[in-house]
């Protein structure tokens, strides 16, 4: 076996030759070879197993030096330690026999003391206490070359050296040292001197960069000749080579660890106590994506499982015992479709009991941030199950057969977090206390995540090489392209000081030092840049919005290329020859007179007309057709709130159905808050409706039995809020609990004070109501049901209803103006739906929870009731006033925009309105005030009613073509 060896070649491809096979390698590549034949070879041991093993090491040797950091960090100083160990046992250093004192070295004295205790072994050896790692391997073949070289056949015929033999560090001289004396010749290779005729072709960003070199690389001809250096992720530049019917690199980008990795991070978030029910939902709806359009994802919780739990949390974003909670009527449905189907729901049954098992009624338990790792066992063990299940290719019963079952990436990428979850499990076996810190579970989960980056495109067959640094370029080659050739990584710090260096040297450790391995690096980049004639490198300007500089080895290049030409540039600096223009070529001067042109490679190029996008004039259609059978059998405030602002939106929501594309909505600030004080409110009058049915005392439980006490309204808040608001209970949330407590306290007392004040009494919430209201439609009487519930109903001694809407919002400015302005459409529509005995039309009425006051048209309970003129009405002739009197221009509003609807025309005025006068949708702005005030006083003297909103908060503006996307 012939060997090319050299520092930084361990992903250099391999070759071929006549005289036999060629390994070109760096020291891990050397190293498998020399164990191999030196009958060393063992399995590899996962790095975090080795860090647990190390960290019940320093926990037994408790030296003062790291004590303080391994008390706060363990895991991450136990990793630290363990590097800075394997460092010096690399470089020779023996502390269990040299019997020296490093007490002036702390550091070091710490690293001894704890190698006093190590024993190596494998992981299974129950006598060993670390598992030996690349520094271990390393000095056991270099003790074996000394003592049995001369004798033991390696098989090695020859190494030839890229690098200077006397810059590698010491222990591999020694190596190459016991090598020859086993027999095997050691050279050095000529190190190619050449300078390359350099072009670098800088684009405005990624896009133009990759067009540029796609083109370039797809007309290359003898591309056996060639070596392209892939220097960051190909992605971009592999859509444009797959474009012109070029094969792909499918290198993908720098990164640490795999998509896969998320997977056991998001289930820990989930089950850990307290329970956040974000972290719960993603762990329900998270899926392995298909490459398949017609096949399914592949859920870690089965559909039929996570999609009613999911809903459940929609409905009320907390996990309680409650029987009466969403979650726990969601277990109650499953556990029913079970009983009634058992052949085919009684598995989703038993993943809804296990995950409620681990989620709500035994979590596990931790106590001053420690968690006590076998009540954990449980969870870990259904997620290992579970991800076993899904990459052998079972399906729990009740997941959707798939016409593909065989999805090759989905499956690795399933296959990664299995092992990713045993890793993890098999370093915590490792570490040996009961409890850990929490955060340390999770370090530990990170450290476990798999490595190697997932490929974002395939990569493809072809004859030129390619590789991802400089240094691994073969010799032989013509052309080398290097695509990203901008600066990676940064600058290592030396990891011992001098001190230490010269202890470590007195005991026969060699340490080298970063700077002499980084010298190392770039001789052999430059080495590699040299080995063809030609170097074409292809830099964008701009990366994720970072500048980018050239890469370092280019400068160095660039001072032997102006030494070499020295009348070429104006001077002999580094910035003269990069900034000549015969060297770095902009993108945009490639192409001259219809022809691209960059060295040999000339493309004929035609000017395409650019494609304008048209914006919408309108965005209201009218289609010639029937179309009765969109109209509703039902309707609701919301419903009729949005036929009044955007018919043709009600028509894609409510009529076809359209969604936007997400699966769940997890309430959270306002809505959620506002949802919590709702169910208060409704408890409360609730189970004073029910003592006052079956006439119980309520003495100390309200202050009059109409009001409820202060203690009450506290302790029912205090019993929702793990339902409706679990978010609140998280920490660092318990000043937020507080004062929203503090706010809802105040204002709830001062709303059924006001009621008794003003002389009415509430005596139901959430009540359900259901009219049918008679419309006439294109000349035809037509009957829906109008349908809803009231927050609250309460009514007068003489018998007039009381309908009060509970709001919690910052602001109650917009409920006032909606009155004032006559589009209070979801109080007349309650007002619509009441039959008082006494014939009085009732008193409607919004109530500001986060405020705490009422707003209304009734003096006696709103003070700041106004005299209800429209202000967009400059004649005080609008429709303000008691929201009872808009009834009938509802009626006639509804009824012409479902007559529409029927015949064929779908109005959006107000996306109309944007789309005439060009202007996108915006959160704030004042641009269409007046073009809105002005439809609506349209609509107003035609007797309809159209309600102002916001367009930049439809769901259908790009479907409009009026946010910015007119495609």
């Amino acid at each position: 076996m012939r060997i090319v060896f050299g520092w930084n070649l361990d992903r250099a491809p391999w070759s071929t030759d006549t005289t036999g096979t060629t390994v070109v390698t760096g020291p891990l590549g050397l190293l498998g070879i020399l164990q191999t034949r030196l009958g060393t070879t063992r399995p590899s041991v996962d790095r975090p197993i080795r860090i647990a093993q190390y960290r019940s090491l320093l926990a037994r040797a408790d030296h003062p030096w790291y004590r303080r950091s391994f008390a706060n960090d363990p895991w991450n100083t136990a990793h630290h330690l363990l590097e800075l160990r394997d460092d010096a046992i690399e470089a020779g250093w023996n502390p269990t026999d040299d019997g020296r004192d490093y007490s002036a070295q702390p550091r070091l004295d710490a690293l001894a003391t704890a190698e006093k205790l190590v024993v190596l072994g494998p992981p299974h050896d129950q006598t060993a206490s670390l598992a030996p790692g690349r520094a271990d391997d390393l000095r056991e073949v270099l003790d074996l070359l000394r003592l049995h070289g001369a004798d033991w056949p390696l098989g090695i015929t020859s190494i030839e050296l890229r690098d200077k033999r006397d810059d590698l560090p010491q222990v591999w001289q020694d190596i190459l040292k016991e090598s020859e004396s086993a027999g095997v010749t050691v050279t050095v290779s000529r190190a190619n001197s050449a300078t390359p005729n350099l072009t670098i072709v800088r684009g405005p960003d990624e896009w133009s960069t990759a067009e540029a070199a796609a083109r370039f690389i797809s007309h290359l001809p003898n591309r056996d000749r060639h070596c392209i250096i892939a220097g960051d992720s190909t992605a971009v530049l592999d859509q444009q080579l797959a474009r012109r019917l070029t094969p792909t690199l499918g290198i993908p980008g720098a990164s640490t660890t795999t998509p896969s990795a998320q997977v056991l991070p998001v289930f820990l978030s989930a089950v850990l106590p307290p329970t956040d029910v974000r972290p719960v939902a993603e762990l329900l709806h998270l899926s392995f994506g298909s490459t398949d359009s017609e096949s399914s994802a592949k859920t870690l919780v089965p559909l039929s499982v996570s999609t009613v739990l999911l809903k459940a949390l929609a409905r009320e974003p907390g996990i309680s015992g409650d029987p009466k909670s969403a979650w726990m009527t969601a277990l109650r449905a499953l556990e029913d479709h079970a009983l009634r189907h058992p052949d085919t729901a009684s598995r989703a049954w038993d993943t809804a009991r296990t995950l409620d098992e681990f989620l709500r009624v035994n979590p596990p338990q931790i106590h001053d941030d420690e968690i006590t790792l076998k009540t954990l066992a449980p969870a870990l063990d259904w997620l290992s199950t579970r991800l076993h299940r899904l990459k052998s290719g079972h399906r729990a019963n009740g997941e959707p057969t798939r016409t593909n079952e065989t999805q090759p990436d989905t499956d690795a990428f399933i296959a990664e977090a299995a092992t990713h979850l045993d890793t993890f499990r098999a370093a915590l076996g490792m570490i040996g206390p009961a409890t850990l810190r929490t955060r340390e579970l999770f370090d530990i989960a990170e450290s476990c995540a798999p490595a190697s980056p997932r490929e974002a495109d395939t990569a493809q067959a072809a004859d030129w090489t390619v590789v991802t640094e400089p240094c691994n370029v073969p010799d032989g080659r013509d052309t080398i392209v290097w695509w990203a050739c901008h600066r990676t990584g940064t600058a290592t710090a030396e990891t011992w000081d001098p001190a230490e260096i010269a202890a470590l040297a007195e005991a026969g450790a060699h340490i080298s030092s970063t700077a002499d391995r980084e010298r190392l690096r770039q001789a052999a980049e430059l080495s590699g840049l040299r080995a063809a004639p030609n170097l074409v490198c292809f830099c964008p300007d701009t990366l994720r919005g970072d500048q980018l500089a050239l890469h370092p080895t280019l400068s160095r290049l660039a001072e032997d290329i102006a030494v070499a030409h020295p009348g070429r540039f104006t001077s002999t600096s580094v910035d003269s020859v990069l900034t000549d223009p015969a060297v770095t070529r902009p993108v945009a001067e490639l192409i001259d007179t219809g022809t691209w042109h960059l060295h040999d490679v000339t493309v004929a190029t035609t000017t395409v007309e650019p494609e304008h996008s048209t914006r919408p004039q309108t965005v209201s259609r009218t289609l010639d057709g029937d179309f009765t059978h969109l109209l509703p059998a039902n309707l609701s405030y919301s419903q009729i709130d949005q036929l009044l602002s955007d018919p043709q939106e009600w028509v894609l929501s409510r009529a076809l159905g359209l969604r936007r594309g997400f699966t769940f909505d997890i309430p959270t600030g306002d809505r959620m808050i506002g949802t919590l004080v709702h169910a208060v409110v409704e408890h409360l009058v609730k189970a004073n409706s029910a003592e006052t049915r079956v006439g119980e005392s309520t003495t100390g439980e309200t202050d009059d039995g109409a009001t409820p006490a202060t203690s009450t309204i506290r302790a029912t808040f205090d019993r929702l809020v793990p339902r409706f608001a679990a978010e609140l209970l998280l920490p660092g949330q318990l000043a937020r609990l507080n004062t929203i407590r503090s706010t809802a306290l105040a204002s709830l007392t001062h709303l059924f004070a006001a009621a008794q004040n003003r002389g009415f009494d509430i005596t139901d919430a959430e009540a359900d109501f259901a009219v049918d209201w008679t419309l006439t439609l294109a000349g035809t009487p037509w009957t829906v049901q109008l349908r809803g519930q009231r927050d609250l109903q309460g009514a007068f001694v003489d018998g007039r209803e009381v309908i009060i809407d509970l709001k919690w919002t910052k602001s109650d400015r917009r409920y006032r103006t909606m009155i004032d302005d006559g589009e209070a459409v979801q109080l007349s529509v309650y007002s619509r739906t009441t039959e008082s005995p006494s014939g009085a039309q009732p008193l409607t009425s919004y109530f500001m929870l986060k405020q705490g006051r009422f707003v209304t048209t009734d003096a006696g309970l709103d003070p700041n009731v106004t005299a209800g003129a429209d202000a967009f009405d400059d004649d005080d002739d609008g429709l303000g006033g008691d929201p009872a009197g808009l009834w009938p221009i509802i009626e006639e509003s509804v009824a012409h925009a479902l007559s529409n609807i029927a015949t064929g025309r779908f109005d959006s005025l107000n996306a109309d309105a944007h789309a005439t006068r060009g202007c996108a949708p915006v959160k704030r702005g004042t641009q269409m005030d007046k073009p809105l005030k002005d439809i609506k006083a349209d609509e107003l003297s035609e007797g309809r009613l159209f309600v102002v909103k916001n367009q930049f908060f439809s769901d259908f503006n790009l479907i409009y073509g009026i946010a910015g996307d007119h495609s």
